[in-house]
């Protein structure tokens, strides 16, 4: 069990790693979340979510998305001088999505329980044209490296937890090893393998429930599932928005060979293009190291593929 104080920081160093500069300790935000991630939440109807459908030719145009996220600062940095005219519909959008996402996912214009000078802060994530204008000094959260990318909630210290927290290498939120959804999930795909999709779906749908999610199947066309395809997709969407952050991701993909799916472009929400992300044929298969080769040279020809 994670627990903190001094001599006892037996915590994960998740709020290290996935909160930022407004975050206990002033943290790195070396983890961030996916922008077509945090795009794959549904409506709470079920309904795939577009962004064109909140903010027209948001899909097309780099300059709208600025439009949509960018703010402007005073003279001074410490108060928001112009918000987005878009504001007030990325609030509202929010509320109509999948609510694990907002459990999980800090969003732009929504607010986090922050530290500064050993104290607590309440912050609110903006976007500026100008990097690096936001700090958590004046109430903003300042994101490491300056990204436009979204930051996670979960697993995130809230100010000091009440005094839980001393040491932002040790966050005591305990971290699930295992949880009965993705019992139910791994289930689920068993029988969708062995063809009882029925089966499958409704394990799915003890998930959804529980967030008030409609079940699959359940009247509009945009529930359907029904063919072995059609439920792979959904175990894997629920899989991504149900267990986010919680390490799964990267052996559900190797498992499903689809980690060639993730090779591309990484960019923030205004369309910056970061890095590229690089993942290869070679990726499900560790290298024959060459201390088993050397010992054993005919190994060198048996080589897995692309190392």
């Amino acid at each position: 069990q994670n627990i903190g104080g001094i001599g006892t920081d037996f915590g994960m160093p998740t709020t290290f790693y996935m909160g930022s500069r407004a975050s206990f300790g002033s943290c790195w935000n070396n983890v961030m979340v996916a922008t077509d991630f945090v795009d794959s939440y549904e409506w709470t109807d079920g309904r795939p979510f577009d962004w064109n459908e909140v903010i027209p030719e948001f899909n097309e145009s780099d300059d709208v998305k600025k439009a949509t996220f960018y703010a402007t600062l005073n003279k001074g940095l410490d108060k928001v001088e112009t918000y987005p005219a878009a504001k007030d519909k990325l609030l509202d959008m929010y509320s109509k999505r999948d609510p694990r996402m907002m459990a999980s996912i800090i969003l732009p214009y929504t607010t986090y329980k922050g530290w500064y000078a050993n104290a607590p802060m309440d912050t609110e994530y903006i976007i500026t044209a100008k990097s690096g204008q936001a700090n958590e000094k004046n109430g903003f959260i300042r994101v490491n490296g300056n990204y436009e990318m979204y930051l996670w909630r979960k697993f995130v210290a809230e100010y000091d937890m009440n005094g839980a927290i001393n040491n932002r290498a040790d966050t005591p939120i305990n971290f699930p090893l295992i949880r009965y959804a993705d019992v139910l999930l791994m289930l689920a795909e068993c029988y969708n393998q062995t063809d009882q999709q029925s089966k499958a779906v409704d394990l799915i749908n003890q998930v959804r429930a529980r967030v008030g999610m409609p079940g699959l199947n359940s009247g509009p066309d945009y529930l359907k599932a029904t063919t072995k395809d059609e439920v792979f997709n959904r175990i894997r969407h629920e899989r991504a928005v149900e267990l986010a952050g919680e390490g799964h991701s990267f052996s559900d993909m190797k498992r499903w060979k689809l980690l060639e799916s993730l090779d591309g472009k990484v960019k923030g929400f205004t369309g910056q293009f970061y890095y590229n992300r690089v993942v290869q044929e070679r990726d499900y298969l560790w290298p024959i190291p060459n201390s088993e080769t050397e010992k054993n040279p005919s190994l060198k020809e048996n080589q897995n593929p692309g190392w």
